[in-house]
């Protein structure tokens, strides 16, 4: 990789996962942007059963919204306490928004029990999750899991991607892209390259 293509990764890596201002409004405004997006994901009749509806469905896509918020953040209770907002704030909205258009009409929020869960779980997640700021090897400890789900979720992707051609290439790519700039954003090799 060329000098400037390597700036370039670098620059876009430190301003994505630390050198974003998350106030309070701006995380309201994340969350509420994200739920408007997902829910017209759901709603859109063509979307159905492609990489777009995936994102109101599974997790790949939050894990990505939760690193950003948690390497924005200065203190691991900060990070906690925004995270758990976020999905506090987005996850209902999803499902608030697709009631008039869906044919369950109210009943629809027997489906949000799980991200109910998630979204306890976040909480102590990204108090944990914080940590991956630091660059050394605890960040790889913290991320391994993240990284064999990502990795789990793109074999899968990918299996259906080739038999239906193609159907779920972006979240295929949209997983390995996060698996790449986890590893080049977070891993300890990456903090004494920046420091050269």
């Amino acid at each position: 990789m060329e000098n400037s293509e390597k700036n370039f990764l670098r620059r876009f890596t430190d301003k994505l996962f630390g050198g974003l201002d998350i106030s309070w409004m701006m995380l309201i405004i994340y969350a509420m942007g994200t739920a408007i997006l997902t829910a017209l994901f759901l709603i859109i009749p063509g979307l159905e059963n492609t990489s777009f509806e995936r994102m109101g469905v599974y997790p790949e896509a939050w894990i990505f919204f939760a690193v950003i918020i948690m390497a924005n953040c200065k203190k691991p209770l900060e990070s906690a306490l925004k995270t758990f907002v976020f999905f506090l704030i987005s996850q209902p909205l999803i499902y608030l928004f697709q009631v008039p258009f869906s044919w369950m009409g109210w009943e629809l929020f027997k489906f949000y029990f799980f991200w109910f869960k998630v979204t306890l779980c976040t909480f102590p997640g990204a108090f944990i999750g914080w940590f991956i700021t630091k660059r050394n090897w605890l960040s790889v400890l913290i991320l391994l899991p993240v990284i064999a789900f990502l990795l789990f979720t793109t074999y899968q992707c990918a299996i259906i991607c080739i038999t239906a051609f193609p159907r779920l290439l972006l979240a295929t790519l949209f997983c390995i892209l996060q698996v790449v700039l986890y590893v080049y954003a977070f891993f300890p090799w990456y903090k004494r390259k920046k420091a050269e």
